[in-house]
């Protein structure tokens, strides 16, 4: 079987990156690469690193050491306007006065994307809900809100923070499929979730965090290799995140 990293260039590149909050190390000299046109599952528990990792890469934080390239250029100093990656946050953003409709309007507008509402909308069971302002969703109908939007935008590499944070088991199914659909279209998908098993069969490459530190990266079987006894993502996880003790689970 062909190693990914030989067949796909690297889409983005942590070389060496450290974030502080105060005296508090929450990135520990990190150095990792996201193969092109693929899914990538950044894994981790609650805490261990993810979300910095991510607005890192977003240029949230931009005081980390070390360098983050994406796309073959240096991560500060890539523009919104290039409309380069789409983001679904861990938190819920959006505008209190527009109504759900008008949230897909105004970003459709922004990129040239009115062709993709119809389905959008369609696709995440939203024309009970086009009407309403996001104070009146539920927290899985304001979840699907931030998808969509995300996925109207034009880009090159879309970052998923927990995306299947209130969604039901059908539209979790969707999302994944939705997942799927842009990577077969050339996409780069970065998928942030502790929900290990929901990823499973949808990632062509793992990167692993534990308290700041990567502790494995590569294709499933690659990494699979560091513990034969595991069967599976989830006890592969909590084994290396043990330091290799099984008996130790996080």
């Amino acid at each position: 079987m062909l190693n990914i990293t030989q067949m796909t260039k690297e889409a983005v590149i942590f070389n060496g990156v450290e974030k502080y909050f105060g005296s508090f190390c929450a990135l520990k000299n990190i150095s990792f690469a996201v193969p092109q046109n693929i899914i990538t599952g950044l894994i981790g528990a609650n805490g261990s690193g993810k979300t910095t990792t991510i607005k890192c890469l977003l240029n949230y934080y931009d005081d980390y050491s070390g360098k983050i390239t994406v796309l073959g250029a240096d991560a500060k100093s890539v523009s919104q306007d290039k409309n380069i990656i789409s983001y679904i946050p861990d938190q819920p953003v959006y505008y209190e006065e527009l109504t759900v409709t008008e949230h897909l309007q105004f970003i459709s507008s922004m990129y040239g994307t009115k062709n993709k509402v119809d389905k959008i909308i369609k696709d995440f069971e939203l024309e009970s809900h086009l009407q309403k302002f996001p104070h009146e969703l539920s927290k899985g109908t304001l979840q699907k809100l931030l998808i969509s939007c995300a996925l109207l935008r034009k880009f090159d590499l879309l970052v998923a923070d927990e995306p299947f944070q209130g969604l039901d088991p059908r539209q979790i199914y969707k999302l994944r499929e939705k997942f799927i659909e842009l990577k077969e279209d050339g996409k780069t998908i970065i998928l942030s979730t502790h929900l290990l098993p929901l990823i499973e069969k949808i990632c062509d490459y793992y990167v692993m965090i534990d308290k700041g530190v990567v502790i494995a990266e590569g294709e499933i079987t690659e990494i699979l290799r560091k513990s034969p006894d595991c069967s599976n993502l989830e006890e592969l996880y909590l084994y290396l995140s043990a330091g290799g003790d099984k008996s130790d689970e996080i």
